[in-house]
């Protein structure tokens, strides 16, 4: 069998070739997706660079809604169609999936960076991916009694902002709490980027805070990496209630590792694990980071070694 797997991100496309072994890693290339017309141009690029001949089936992860085998990006205007790619490379068999779901599905093959340890937690087979880059979602996978994997998609970015996280927004901002309504909103790259105007009047790029908050004399990018920090941490904490995520609350994106591989994982962990909770204990959830560029490739190639 082989395969081909693609994660389609609001910059960059990821492509590489899979097999009954797993991902190969040697196939992989990544595209920037200014540099296309549409995913078909993508893959038509990678068709030129790696033998895509006798691919058996494709998958493909997006960040966006999927409905009947069509994609639409959340933040880019491209028609993604199962059904083209797979005419695309010869493939009988094309799927898409949720770029979270797939990492649901990467899980078992990953080796994620503990944040908040665990001695001895009480498994029930489900773990919480929460993703937080260009946007911000949530996808769960469930361990089944036979060792397969089942993930359920969601949309909890666009969800309303819970009212812990508000309270907290209003007693720091004042009125320009306002403009954050919805948990993506405040909780991805653009968010960080939202809460730095709204704590200082001042405009800069994700990147450039979390560099001024490292700097360590920046006032405005401390205070503002610090608040997005522990609103995370409210966040999580609301995350394990609705979702008992006991073999893991597992972050991913870019926006993730800068906030959680950084001095202000303090803030995070001083707020998720504070006292309060009775009924799902925080300190008993593992949290840990998604390391992997290519997580969502080992997800495409792990679903399509399930299935076939």
């Amino acid at each position: 069998m082989k395969f081909l797997v693609g994660d389609v991100g609001g910059t960059n496309t990821r492509l590489a070739l899979a097999d009954a072994s797993g991902l190969r890693l040697d196939t992989l290339i990544r595209a920037r997706n200014d540099d296309h017309d549409s995913m078909l141009t993508v893959v038509d690029a990678y068709k030129q660079a790696v033998d895509c001949s006798d691919v058996s089936a494709v998958c493909i992860a997006l960040a966006g809604v999927i409905h009947d085998g069509i994609g639409s990006m959340t933040n880019r205007d491209w028609r993604i169609s199962a059904l083209d790619i797979g005419q695309s490379v010869g493939a009988p068999r094309a799927v898409l999936i949720n770029d979270l779901s797939a990492l649901g599905h990467a899980l078992p093959d990953l080796t994620t960076m503990p944040v908040c340890k665990v001695e001895s937690p009480a498994t029930n087979g489900q773990s919480l991916v929460v993703g937080m880059g260009t946007g911000f979602n949530v996808s769960l996978a469930k361990k089944t009694h036979d060792g397969g994997t089942v993930v359920i998609e969601a949309e909890v970015g666009h969800a309303e902002l819970p009212a812990s996280i508000k309270s907290m927004l209003e007693v720091e901002l004042g009125w320009s709490a306002g403009r954050f309504r919805t948990i993506e909103d405040a909780f991805c790259g653009s968010g960080l980027e939202r809460l730095f105007h709204a704590t200082t009047g001042q405009t800069l790029s994700g990147e450039k805070i979390m560099a001024a908050f490292t700097d360590g004399r920046d006032t405005g990018a401390i205070r503002t990496v610090n608040l997005f920090a522990r609103g995370l941490g409210l966040l999580a904490r609301g995350l394990i209630c609705q979702y008992l995520p006991r073999d893991g609350l597992v972050f991913a994106g870019s926006a993730s590792r800068g906030i959680l591989d950084s001095t202000a994982l303090s803030a995070f962990s001083d707020a998720f694990l504070a006292p309060g909770m009775d009924v799902v204990l925080p300190n008993s959830i593992p949290v840990s980071l998604i390391t992997e560029d290519a997580a969502a490739l080992f997800g495409c190639a792990h679903m399509l070694n399930a299935t076939s």
